[in-house]
């Protein structure tokens, strides 16, 4: 009996301290306030990597951003609550739009590079700030999950200003997972075609990447710990937010972009979602291109394949 009684208290203190490790880990990486203390520590980015986003192309696309984004503008749904975004209007009136979708740890300025180049063939285009991240006014990041919603309601918001909308909903990394939840849905029929760049499959499948490639410990028990305080929290089930799911509900026509180099949402990822989708669908691999970064890579191969898509749907 009193051995027994040790081992029940032995497994309830093992249990107590998981949970905190798990409430600690939830903490650092989805408290986007906190989240820019805690990543450097592991975080070391290539220098090959970094240089990608220092290269003229890129600060080229910021400066444009700048000087063309315009105020903040919110609008507000009963689902989502306020939710923040820019509103960069097609130089021309136009009735064809791009809903661009940043990644994690980045806000609306991370989609610059795609603003800019889809202003130049003419379109309205979209930026809002996701869950946590840029202006919104929540705290935590939801890995697309939430975000879907965020996406919808400036998805109406178009169809509100302009029925007679054309609409392209381009996301890369937690973006292009946003994407593509968004594409399981109903969608109305001004969505005409959807990019997914460097998206992950699952949200836990994602985390389980991460954790084996920055900590080398399985993910099993530590990460199931970390959703079960994100539920208990409020926020949302890691195994629910799942893109590859919702690519297999779609009808939404969608081109798949991935670098092959890419080592934190990992380039397997791009042929698993693209065999799932159930619409029309393309692919297309960087060479060579890191998380991220296919765009400024090699700008020509992404954007003559993401056109060509796009042309055949628009």
């Amino acid at each position: 009996m009193a051995i027994a009684k040790h081992l029940v208290k032995a497994g309830v203190g093992l249990g107590a301290a998981l949970m905190g490790a798990g409430a600690v880990i939830y903490e650092c990486a989805l408290n986007t306030k906190l989240y820019s203390k805690f990543i450097p520590l592991f975080d070391h980015p290539d220098p090959a990597q970094e240089a990608l986003y220092t290269g003229e192309n890129y600060s080229g696309g910021q400066v444009w951003f700048i000087e063309n984004k315009g105020p903040d503008h919110v609008i507000t749904t009963e689902k989502t609550g306020r939710v923040h975004g820019y509103i960069i209007p097609a130089a021309q009136p136009s009735h064809v739009w791009a809903l661009l979708i940043h990644g994690y740890n980045s806000a609306p300025d991370g989609t610059a590079l795609f603003a800019q180049h889809y202003h130049e063939k003419g379109y309205n285009c979209i930026c809002p700030s996701l869950r946590g991240w840029g202006n919104d006014e929540t705290h935590y990041c939801t890995m697309a999950y939430h975000d879907k919603d965020v996406a919808l309601a400036w998805l109406d918001y178009i169809i509100a200003m302009d029925p007679e909308a054309k609409v392209v909903i381009h996301g890369y990394s937690m973006g292009a997972a946003t994407t593509m939840l968004c594409t399981g849905e109903d969608l109305p029929a001004n969505v005409k075609a959807a990019v997914a760049d460097c998206g992950f499959t699952t949200c836990y499948e994602q985390f389980s990447h991460v954790v084996k490639s920055y900590t080398g410990l399985p993910p099993f028990p530590l990460l199931d710990a970390v959703n079960l305080v994100s539920i208990l929290r409020g926020n949302f089930n890691f195994r629910k937010c799942s893109p590859i799911d919702a690519v297999k509900r779609s009808v939404t026509p969608t081109i798949f972009v991935h670098g092959t180099a890419d080592d934190f949402v990992p380039f397997y990822m791009m042929d698993k979602l693209y065999d799932a989708c159930a619409a029309p669908k393309a692919k297309q691999p960087i060479q060579d291109a890191f998380h991220a970064t296919s765009v400024v890579k090699d700008p020509d191969t992404y954007w003559k394949a993401v056109d060509g898509f796009l042309a055949e749907w628009l």
